[in-house]
């Protein structure tokens, strides 16, 4: 029987990418042919395997950027953005699946993704797809508020997209001071312009910024209302090209 090991990693992208980075070192040692024998397990819950090998990973940013620095050179940065969108999926096997295509990927170059029939190709493109169209949809769903110091935007996103939208409105509002916090994972992304952008967790703030008034948010709403013409509203339509989980923090729907 083939050795089996499970690598229990940190639930965000260093930690995954740290994991990465130990399976193939692990990998390396197996004395039998490797035959995806190697999952990661993000978080301290979920299924584990019968009879495997578990070993805790502590993220390491020094290994985590060695791995990105690999795919990027060795794969080029098409792959990288398919696989860290992949990884901004919330499916639970998400780390093992990308492991799985990476070890694919190392083995036959950037044409990886022509590789369609492999089952690992193909759910990346399908995790990395999903995520991509949840980005596009939140260019157009979010909506910042005018706080008197800067902009901020609330969003509940499916998938951990902040630091894909981070990178857009980076581009988009790059004399902006703004902040995106994501509800959901708890956690924010704060510009402010001749700085770097940072990460935040604490959530304490939150209550100052609602309850400042926004004096543009009551002429958006009543332009929405006013210009909507009632004979042509169609809420199946509406349904389908805005779903309701999107409308929470929009303006025009609060």
């Amino acid at each position: 029987m083939s050795r089996q090991l499970v690598l229990c990693c940190e639930d965000s992208l260093d930690g995954i990418f740290t994991a990465i980075y130990d399976a193939f070192v692990y990998k390396k040692h197996f004395t039998e042919p490797y035959t995806d024998s190697i999952a990661i397990q993000i978080g301290k819950e979920g299924n584990y395997r019968l009879f495997a090998e578990e070993i805790n990973i502590a993220s390491d940013s020094c290994k985590a950027e060695k791995t990105v620095w690999a795919i990027q050179k060795k794969l080029g940065f098409s792959v990288y953005r398919t696989v860290f969108y992949a990884l901004c999926h919330f499916e639970e096997e998400r780390a093992s699946i990308v492991l799985g295509y990476l070890v694919r990927a190392f083995s036959t170059g950037s044409r990886i993704r022509e590789y369609l029939s492999d089952p690992y190709v193909m759910r990346v493109m399908e995790l990395s797809r999903k995520v991509a169209n949840e980005c596009n949809k939140l260019y157009g769903f979010l909506r910042f508020r005018d706080t008197g110091r800067f902009l901020f935007s609330k969003i509940e996103p499916k998938c951990n997209v902040l630091p894909i939208l981070m990178e857009h409105f980076l581009d988009r509002y790059p004399n902006e001071n703004f902040m995106i916090y994501d509800e959901k994972r708890c956690y924010g992304v704060v510009h402010a312009v001749g700085a770097e952008p940072f990460f935040v967790t604490d959530k304490s703030f939150l209550a100052d910024f609602e309850e400042v008034p926004d004096r543009y948010e009551e002429l958006w709403k009543q332009y929405f209302h006013t210009m909507g013409i009632s004979e042509r509203k169609n809420e199946k339509c509406q349904k389908n090209l805005l779903p309701k989980w999107y409308r929470n923090h929009m303006t025009e729907f609060s």
